[in-house]
């Protein structure tokens, strides 16, 4: 991964570039800040999912001293958390490609995870990509089934997984199976017990370490998003469609021409939702020079063309940010992410009344002095909560300085450690006229 300078502050705002424009939408109040991993003392890598009845499931990864042991953690309704672990090795603690958890419409809870070893002779960690599924609310779990077909411990990261209204299951990631890295995706109709052959969902190349996003329209369109690797290593957000589950895909459109032109991956994926009126909305982070930042955009035609692109947060330079979305109610749109324009990210949050059209100005959540990184968030029957991963600057630039030089090809990767990082969450009530 190239290293990225860190960016002055925001100075100064435009509604054409640095802001976006802004409603005028009240900010949401949202509770103080406390740790929801505190039962396992550290955790990072959250991910929320909500069930058809409005139950919130809230996952992380922890290991006994902060070390490279993951299990992961699922707390139902903020109640005692279940330990899961796997019996092929420690589950990755990475923030960029954290579990995912989904309720598929009977309630069925799924959990999709990285099981990562180091192999000699190998530059990365191998990764086997993982499922578990529990019939009672996450009070126990079957055994872990693997997802992908052509082996075990491959080239298999940065996944995401979707439970459709129909009852499938999807799951994308990004495959080196076949040389360069590229998008794929399976499907299960028995609930995650078994999965289709993986299918390649395009021709072209992926950018390797950024995840992928998936969602489905009311009709059954599935939507299937990544950054490319374009002519002249342009690494752009891109989205295909697909008419029949996943079988094959239209060609990839570009949700915004940002023409980022750089030879790396930054880690950062997009994140994809559709409302209720089946309108496809994205959010994306890019490092394009003069124009670096989190942009949000929407499609009112099944992904074959967006429009109304709006800047989040956005300056001549960013460090990567990640950004997650979610839809409330009254199609409320609901952003967040950890600003890369600043030299300590922090996460930042913005809200739109009228479908993208408009956002309100950005809410700040995290505490000025602390990193925080990898913000989730979910809507459940309680209202809105936002979770993310945080430490101390200085345990971030510890950490920083031990990672190797990848740009070095002698160098080799470990696997990743927990480290001493919590992970916290803010609630917030929501209406239909919030």
């Amino acid at each position: 991964m190239a290293k990225f300078s860190p960016a002055l502050p925001i100075v100064a705002a435009t509604c054409l570039l640095f802001g976006g424009c802004t409603s005028d939408s009240a900010k949401l109040a949202l509770s103080d800040a406390e740790p929801l991993s505190a039962p396992t003392e550290v955790g990072t890598a959250p991910m929320f999912a909500v069930s058809p009845t409005g139950d919130e499931a809230a996952a992380w990864i922890s290991a006994p001293g902060g070390g490279t042991d993951g299990r992961l953690y699922v707390s139902v309704n903020n109640g005692t958390p279940v330990e899961l672990r796997d019996s092929l090795g420690g589950i990755e603690a990475h923030g960029e490609s954290p579990p995912k958890i989904a309720y598929a419409p009977d309630g069925t809870l799924a959990a999709l995870y990285v099981v990562a070893k180091v192999v000699e002779g190998n530059r990365f960690p191998l990764a086997a990509l993982r499922v578990v599924l529990s019939k009672d609310g996450g009070k126990t779990w079957s055994k872990p089934t693997t997802v992908t077909d052509d082996k075990e411990f491959g080239s298999h990261n940065f996944h995401t997984l979707h439970a459709a209204a129909d009852g499938s299951f999807y799951v994308s990631w990004l495959d080196g199976r076949e040389g360069k890295s590229a998008a794929y995706i399976t499907r299960s109709t028995d609930q995650g017990v078994t999965w289709a052959p993986n299918q390649r969902i395009a021709v072209g190349e992926a950018c390797p370490c950024c995840r992928t996003a998936l969602a489905t329209a009311s009709d059954g369109t599935l939507y299937a998003a990544w950054r490319a690797v374009l002519p002249g290593n342009v690494r752009d957000i891109v989205v295909a469609r697909s008419n029949d589950n996943g079988k094959t895909f239209s060609e990839p459109q570009r949700a915004h021409a940002d023409d980022w032109v750089f030879d790396g991956c930054p880690h950062a994926g997009p994140s994809m939702q559709v409302d209720s009126k089946n309108r496809l909305h994205i959010a994306w982070w890019t490092g394009k020079p003069g124009a670096a930042g989190v942009y949000y955009a929407r499609s009112d035609d099944g992904g074959k063309t967006f429009g109304n692109v709006v800047p989040m947060g956005v300056a001549e330079n960013s460090t990567p940010a990640h950004v997650q979305l979610a839809i409330g109610p009254s199609d409320k749109v609901i952003v967040v992410w950890d600003d890369g324009t600043i030299r300590v990210p922090g996460i930042r949050l913005r809200v739109s009344d009228d479908g993208g059209q408009k956002f309100a100005a950005a809410q700040s959540l995290s505490n000025e002095d602390r990193v925080a990184r990898f913000p989730v968030l979910a809507v459940s029957r309680n209202g809105l909560s936002v979770a993310w991963s945080e430490q101390t600057p200085a345990t971030a630039d510890a950490e920083a300085k031990a990672m190797p030089n990848m740009k070095d090809p002698k160098s080799k990767m470990g696997l990743q450690a927990v480290g001493d990082t919590r992970v916290m969450v803010r609630r917030a009530a929501l209406s239909e006229t919030d």
